[in-house]
């Protein structure tokens, strides 16, 4: 799947909104990446995943199903709330 470039304005707000939201350290490691939605290169629809990893050093990922410049800091924490309900 295609991302785009980790660099991108939208990119570091939402990697703030996760520490914030999901109460990470510094320390965390926490990646955003926009992906296709679907294997197809021309697709339009756009969603962008979150990785994290925790205190424990375990992994994780959510998914805001809008593209980076639209996800705002209340799509991260309903991400959240979903991924507490897992």
């Amino acid at each position: 799947m295609e991302t785009s470039n980790q660099n991108q304005g939208p990119v570091n707000p939402i990697s703030h909104w996760m520490r914030e939201v999901a109460g990470l350290g510094a320390d965390a490691v926490v990646e955003v990446r926009e992906e296709a939605h679907c294997p197809d290169p021309s697709c339009p629809l756009r969603r962008t995943v979150i990785f994290w990893t925790d205190a424990a050093g375990h992994k994780h990922r959510t998914v805001v199903v809008k593209p980076l410049v639209y996800v705002r800091r209340e799509d991260v924490v309903r991400a959240m709330r979903l991924v507490a309900r897992s």
